[in-house]
């Protein structure tokens, strides 16, 4: 209970970060999606269920608060959430190498989610070369410098409240 409680937090806190320090950070119009890099960290610890319902979660909670209509960041962070927890089955969770490079994959792939919907729904007159080189590509290099920062605490604190968590159940277990 208290791993999501701080995985809550966590997000909102990343709300404020994203929105106000990062944007000094901009690079051509391309910032970081610290929401992205939460979801891919806890979809390859948790599992496609997880990651797909944190996913959602938070997309909704971006979708709310910036997004042009409500569902575009909710469905493409779900499927991104989703298919990182079925990547998170075949990698060592303990290596910083799989979700870096997953999380460049999973950035493009949101990008282009999102891209396609607002595209069809909303209509937008970029060309998609243009979004890739100036858009996509920053902000997954961007990404992948973050996630070497956020994974190993998530991955940390994680497995520790795991632990403590299986102590304490031991604990109260009587024989």
């Amino acid at each position: 209970m208290l791993f999501y409680l701080v995985i809550t937090l966590c997000f909102i806190l990343s709300m404020l970060v994203e929105s106000s320090v990062l944007s000094f950070f901009m690079l051509d119009r391309a910032i970081p999606d610290l929401f992205l890099v939460l979801v891919v960290s806890l979809g390859f610890l948790l599992g496609e269920k997880r990651g797909a319902v944190i996913g959602l979660l938070a997309g909704l909670f971006q979708d709310a608060m910036l997004g042009p209509g409500l569902g575009y960041f909710a469905l493409a962070k779900m499927a991104i959430g989703y298919g990182v927890g079925l990547l998170g089955r075949e990698f060592y969770q303990d290596q910083l190498l799989a979700p870096t490079l997953i999380v460049f994959v999973g950035t493009l792939t949101h990008e282009f989610i999102l891209y396609f919907l607002i595209s069809q729904f909303i209509g937008l007159g970029v060309p998609v070369e243009w979004s890739l080189s100036r858009f996509f590509i920053p902000k997954a290099l961007y990404n992948m410098g973050l996630i070497l920062l956020i994974y190993p605490a998530v991955f940390n604190f994680y497995y520790r409240n795991r632990f403590t968590n299986l102590k304490a159940a031991l604990r109260e277990r009587r024989f």
